[in-house]
């Protein structure tokens, strides 16, 4: 019995290690779009074109990934990437998304060397690719290296009904990332009436290429009241890769906007920001114009006064709550909306009170920091 039991062990402990072994690969958009215009070509290089964009876009689980997060270089014969055992282990890719494509220890190796890796990683799964010679790697290579592509993508704010528009998936670049798995994809116009009908108040920052298509996008916000000299607030980024979103990071400081620290919709994290390089904490409010039915989910200023004219990041008494993904408009949580802004208040409303506990709990710690110097 002991040895069966030690045997079932053993195998226990062979599938964890087999899982935590386990990766996708990743590439970032620049490399993306190399891939996806090689695609078109004849032969084997448009075959190994469009399956290594396919184990990407289709988040392709592989078995012991060395070699990950791949992206072009300036020198047309290699590409750089990072090793899945160089990421940190406490690495928050809610907080920066980019890091491996960022951080120090990326590895630069001739095309040819990354693509072999590439095509025996997809045959030992699947073996779609069949027999690739190496006059067929060396096609691809040539192919890659004299391959023009236009990687122009740039960033475009848009308003009004151009909002609604560019939430459509039609419009999205891949279904793949945060963007393609948003769940406000493809809603109705009508849901979308309080951004549209607030042209000066909501604006939409898009990163659009040549073909009217986005590889993000990120809601932002006119504030009424903000606890830094922001005038604008860039809510949740979503993008189609994770190498996106330091750019719009660096979007909002270039243009001196506020933006959220982690990239979730967690309540908790709801008065958590950025500005100018620091970070910052606090209540952010938006005026509304117009009265309206139906509403989207809406991550961080997901708090509607009674009135139904302030939005706001931290609830306040009768508000309503705006994480619906089908347009409704409700009061909040477990209360109602009526809350204690004191340390009670997770014993009324734990989610939709969360935020003021976080808020309070930070203010008591700043205040113990200012005693202490």
């Amino acid at each position: 019995m002991i040895r069966k039991y030690n045997s079932f062990l053993l195998e226990k402990y062979k599938s964890n290690l087999l899982l935590l072994l386990e990766s996708e690969v990743y590439g970032s958009s620049d490399f993306i779009l190399k891939l996806q215009s090689l695609s078109k070509e004849m032969g084997k290089t448009g075959e190994i074109a469009q399956a290594i964009n396919d184990i990407i876009d289709d988040n392709t689980y592989f078995s012991d990934v060395k070699q990950n997060y791949f992206d072009i270089t300036d020198k047309e014969d290699k590409l750089s990437f990072l090793m899945d055992t160089k990421v940190p282990d406490d690495w928050d890719s809610e907080e920066d998304a980019s890091l491996p494509y960022t951080m120090k220890g990326r590895g630069e190796v001739k095309i040819g060397k990354i693509i072999r890796y590439l095509v025996d990683l997809i045959n030992d799964d699947s073996n779609d690719l069949g027999d690739v010679k190496d006059k067929d790697i060396e096609n691809f290579v040539n192919a890659f290296k004299s391959s023009k592509v236009d990687t122009s993508i740039s960033f475009k704010l848009v308003k009004g009904s151009d909002i609604a528009k560019y939430y459509n998936e039609k419009k999205y670049f891949s279904r793949s990332g945060s963007l393609g798995g948003s769940c406000m994809a493809d809603e109705s116009k009508k849901i979308f009436e309080i951004y549209t009908e607030n042209e000066s108040k909501v604006q939409l920052l898009v990163y659009i290429d040549n073909n009217d298509t986005i590889h993000g996008r990120a809601i932002v916000w006119k504030l009424k009241d903000s606890p830094c000299g922001a005038k604008y607030f860039m809510d949740r980024v979503y993008v189609n890769r994770d190498s996106d979103e330091l750019r719009f990071k660096k979007f909002a400081e270039e243009n001196g906007f506020l933006y959220k620290k982690k990239m979730n919709s967690y309540l908790e994290n709801n008065i958590k920001f950025i500005y100018k390089g620091k970070d910052v904490v606090g209540e952010v409010t938006v005026k509304l114009d117009g009265d309206f039915k139906y509403y989207p989910f809406i991550d961080t200023m997901c708090f509607l006064d009674e009135k139904k004219k302030m939005l706001s990041n931290l609830p306040s008494e009768d508000n309503y709550m705006l994480h619906s993904v089908s347009g409704e408009c409700e009061p909040c949580g477990n209360c109602k909306g009526k809350i204690f802004l004191a340390h009670r208040c997770n014993e009324i409303c734990s989610e939709c009170c969360q935020g003021h506990e976080e808020l309070k709990k930070l203010e008591i710690e700043t205040d113990i920091n200012k005693n202490i110097k």
